[in-house]
């Protein structure tokens, strides 16, 4: 009797945790799934103007923490807006007051100005700041970071790292 009881107890635990178990995984999938419909990037940065209405000087694509990153010119201000992946929400995180500079050299010029000096590279950032543009670059096995003046198109700054 004893015997039987410890087997009946045995076999309900563990077909207990076989459920248990296809349960937790039928909830791993629903929750790829829904990762699978977060928010792209392109309809990020459509969300993140609706919030303000200017120009995005930078971003940041590759977010780890499950937002895209903008940082948005509006006026004589720079807002940092923030778009959640999974919902699409966005928020505005951050509000500075940074007048605009006159500068002679466009954002297209300093983009070329840097291609010349990396053929063939990736720019990943590109922004404008105190009347320099801050310019990373990605080729090959390598990373190249530049400062160029706004005003001259003259290179200030130039370096090359390992890509880790």
């Amino acid at each position: 009797m004893k015997k039987l009881f410890t087997t009946t107890v045995l076999a309900t635990t563990i077909g207990l945790s076989g459920i248990v178990g296809y349960a937790a995984a039928g909830q791993a999938d629903t929750a790829t799934e829904a990762s699978a419909k977060s928010v792209s990037y392109a309809e990020a940065k459509k969300i993140a103007l609706k919030k303000v209405n200017g120009k995005i000087i930078e971003a940041d694509r590759y977010a780890d923490d499950g937002e895209y990153e903008f940082e948005i010119r509006k006026g004589n201000y720079i807002y940092e807006v923030e778009v959640e992946k999974r919902t699409g929400k966005a928020y505005i995180t951050d509000k500075e007051y940074k007048p605009v500079k006159k500068v002679n050299i466009s954002r297209d010029e300093a983009k070329k100005i840097a291609l010349k000096k990396v053929p063939n590279a990736k720019i990943t950032k590109l922004e404008l700041d105190d009347g320099k543009y801050d310019v990373e670059m990605v080729k090959g096995n390598y990373e190249y970071e530049l400062e160029i003046s706004a005003k001259t198109g003259k290179i200030l700054e130039y370096e090359r790292d390992d890509r880790d």
